[in-house]
C-alpha cells in the first residue's frame, strides 16, 4: 500500500475527518451597486421588514461577513429573518440585484 495514503488515513482516524476540510472559505464583501450603499439601503430592498435590524449592523462589511450564529446570538435576530438576510446576501454576491418578494398570506385552516 503507498505509504503516504496510509499516513493520510491515520491522520483522519486520529484527528477526524473534519480535520481535512480546512475550515469554511473566506466569503468575500461585494462593492456597492447602484442606490444601494449602506446595509439599511440593502435590508430596504429586500423587505419583509429586515430594514428594522439594520442598526445591528455596523458596517457594510460586517453585514457580509456576519456569521449565522452571531446573528443569532448577538444580534438575536429569528431564524426567519437569519435566513432571508442571508439568502439575500449569497444572492447579492452572486450579482442578483435585491428585489422584494411578498411573503404568502397564511391561509386560515377550514374545518
Amino acid at each position: 500500500m503507498n505509504s503516504t495514503f496510509v499516513r493520510s488515513i491515520s491522520r483522519v482516524s486520529a484527528t477526524g475527518i473534519r480535520s481535512l476540510h480546512g475550515g469554511a472559505t473566506k466569503k468575500t464583501v461585494p462593492a456597492s451597486r447602484g442606490d444601494i450603499a449602506d446595509p439599511t439601503a440593502f435590508l430596504t430592498k429586500i423587505g419583509r421588514n429586515s430594514v428594522s435590524v439594520a442598526d445591528k449592523f455596523k458596517s457594510w462589511e460586517h453585514l457580509f461577513t456576519a456569521s449565522t450564529a452571531e446573528m443569532k446570538s448577538d444580534m438575536a435576530l429569528s431564524v426567519k429573518q437569519r435566513r432571508w438576510i442571508l439568502s439575500w446576501i449569497e444572492k447579492y454576491r452572486q450579482g442578483v440585484e435585491p428585489y422584494v418578494i411578498p411573503a404568502k398570506p397564511v391561509k386560515k385552516k377550514t374545518k
